[in-house]
């Protein structure tokens, strides 16, 4: 009898548990149908997807037609074209275009590289270049954009006119990059104030030396100007008088120093007609 009882017992038990079961399933029934159904669309959507894919990469709809380049003026639009590899009838869904800016941003004029795909056939690339500022020695001659960075020897098809910037090895350039940009800059700031205040040809910049003690000017005549250390703008306008006053009488100098640290507003000059003498006097009045 107890063993009896005890199957009962588990028979009993048993019931309500398989009618919560169903009355789960019963309840949950359409969650469980839409969740069935979204899956299905879903992997619908991915097959679709991957199918469209294999269509798009090879049809000829998005055949390259045309790449339009802007903001040229050193590079060529063959150098890039063959920098880039891109060539008529590639399609345009297995380009990377930030694979194509990069392979682009390897010619030495180009500074940025934005490239765009414009569907169906076409691409649009956007560059800008660096813009030469001067020339800089550091063994070969470098041309220096705005910011000081030298970014590539000079070649004689560059046809550049710019001033010439000396007084660092290429060594010193290895052993302190930053450094050495930051004494270009300073010499950059330099020649945009001579050529602000000093405008004309007649004592064009040719050359600013960089120095220990500061920086010298040399211009196309010859003429070598000693500014030293700070003051810049201040030292050129006095610069500026002492040519007029020259000017006045008729007279040419060789070296003209601004440099004096114990009287700033004196200047000192020697004359090019061949005498060794030196005059000296306050040109601050």
């Amino acid at each position: 009898m107890a063993f009896g009882k005890s199957k009962n017992r588990r028979r009993l038990d048993a019931a309500p548990r398989n009618d919560a079961v169903k009355g789960a399933v019963r309840s949950h029934g359409p969650s469980v149908a839409k969740a069935l159904g979204l899956a299905v669309a879903t992997a619908g959507l991915i097959w679709g997807g991957i199918e469209l894919r294999a269509w798009a990469v090879v049809t000829p709809r998005f055949a390259l037609e045309s790449v339009n380049f802007s903001g040229l003026e050193r590079a060529s639009r063959p150098e890039l074209l063959k920098l880039s590899g891109l060539t008529a009838g590639q399609n345009l869904w297995t380009l990377d275009p930030a694979a194509l800016a990069k392979a682009m941003g390897q010619h030495p004029w180009v500074r940025t590289v934005e490239v765009t795909r414009r569907f169906p056939h076409g691409v649009s690339v956007e560059v800008t270049e660096h813009a030469p500022a001067a020339l800089a020695v550091l063994g070969d001659l470098y041309v220096l954009d705005e910011e000081g960075e030298p970014f590539k020897r000079v070649t004689p098809g560059d046809g550049l006119d710019l001033p010439l910037v000396t007084g660092v090895e290429r060594d010193a350039y290895v052993a302190d990059p930053d450094g050495v940009r930051a004494k270009f800059r300073e010499a950059l700031d330099v020649t945009r104030a001579y050529a602000r205040l000093l405008p004309g040809r007649s004592e064009r910049l040719s050359e600013v030396r960089l120095e220990n003690t500061g920086l010298a000017l040399v211009t196309a005549t010859g003429q070598e100007v000693r500014l030293g250390a700070g003051e810049t703008e201040v030292k050129l306008q006095r610069l500026a008088r002492v040519r007029r006053e020259l000017s006045t009488r008729g007279l040419a100098a060789a070296i003209i120093r601004l440099d004096n640290r114990a009287r700033p507003g004196w200047v000192a000059v020697r004359l090019s007609s061949g005498s060794d003498s030196v005059r000296s006097g306050d040109s601050t009045q």
